[in-house]
């Protein structure tokens, strides 16, 4: 690891991290999987409902147990609308489970994206995309000696 100073162009070696060629005895990783949900709102409508809240509280639970992963939320429409359906769900896990606001990414898609994708998904227009990319986890740093 090298933290870089911009008013030199070469990095700068940290003395405190150090890197390390292999895994420890004591080191486990563990391989969270890719985590993929859709959720539907109703035409017009940026309110979660019930379901909705169920496939949140997944979620938000597997984002509050595992502290390294993180959150995609798209949509492929752009307007009023899917900004506060893409806020109503990142203010819902961000509250309910004090996720913070950096482990939770929003993204609009582009109109090319979308004429895309609506091939794919007749309700393309109430659907949010919601996705835990892979994450690799360390669950012991034996330099440190902590989990």
């Amino acid at each position: 690891m090298a933290i870089h100073s911009f008013s030199q162009t070469n990095p700068i070696s940290h003395p405190l991290v150090t890197e390390l060629n292999y895994y420890p005895e004591q080191g486990m990783l563990v391989a969270f999987p890719t985590h993929y949900d859709v959720i539907y709102f109703e035409n017009d409508s940026s309110q979660l409902t019930i379901n909705m809240k169920t496939i949140l509280n997944n979620i938000g639970y597997l984002l509050d147990t595992y502290k390294e992963t993180y959150l995609v939320i798209t949509l492929h429409t752009s307007g009023d609308l899917a900004y506060d359906r893409l806020y109503s769900v990142v203010d819902y896990i961000a509250m309910q489970f004090k996720i913070e606001q950096e482990r939770i990414q929003i993204m609009l898609t582009s109109q090319e994206e979308a004429k895309h994708y609506k091939q794919y998904e007749k309700n393309w227009k109430n659907s949010t995309e919601l996705i835990m990319p892979k994450s690799i986890i360390v669950t012991y740093d034996p330099e440190l000696g902590m989990y």
